[in-house]
């Protein structure tokens, strides 16, 4: 099993920021938009031969404010910051809307808002072939629950639901809008949310 290490969180400014936890090589880094949940992975670092997951520490919820690095292999000490978060209300995830739309741009034409992929990949509903599926019509949904998984060139990263303004803090799963496997992009709707 992958090991896995918490980035550190620092407050500078009123701005939360994640740090290197180790020296070495920072590469698979999220693009600027992306939202970050507790638990999720937010890229790797190799140290001396051995490549370790960077795990989103508990109580961090952001959206990702500065670019990747523009380097695949990006040289990173201890504590150099890797990522500096905004709340995730305070604006749009990579070029669309964080999740959700007005009831005019549903295609369904119900009240109900549409929580978009983040990002371009290969939308996941189960963690693995046979497992449950995170979520189904029915499902309750908190800030942080997983809905799924984003595949980008064999690397998973969990989809975690986030309110935002046309998104309920506690919703429920109206309906899921892609079947598992399908390829999405940045932007469409994976699934129909209701207020809870």
């Amino acid at each position: 099993m992958q090991r896995r290490l918490e980035l550190l969180r620092a407050d500078v400014d009123g701005t939360t920021v994640l740090r290197s936890p180790e020296v070495g090589t920072f590469t698979c880094a999220l693009d600027r938009g992306s939202l970050l949940s507790p638990g999720a992975r937010a890229g790797r670092i190799r140290t001396l031969g051995e490549t370790v997951d960077l795990v989103v520490p508990q109580g961090v919820f952001g959206r990702v404010e500065n670019e990747k690095p523009e380097r695949v292999h990006e040289p990173v000490g201890w504590g150099d910051v890797l990522y500096r978060l905004a709340p995730i209300d305070a604006g749009p995830v990579a070029g669309g809307a964080p999740g959700g739309s007005s009831a005019e741009e549903n295609p369904t034409g119900s009240a109900a808002s549409l929580f978009r992929a983040p990002c371009s990949g290969r939308y996941w509903l189960r963690p693995s072939p046979g497992a449950p599926a995170f979520v189904e019509t029915g499902s309750e949904l908190r800030p942080g629950s997983v809905v799924g998984l984003i595949e980008v060139m064999k690397t998973f990263t969990h989809l975690a639901y986030a309110p935002a303004a046309s998104l309920p803090a506690n919703a429920r799963v109206a309906r899921v809008l892609v079947e598992d496997g399908d390829e999405v992009t940045e932007g469409d709707p994976l699934l129909e949310v209701e207020p809870a």
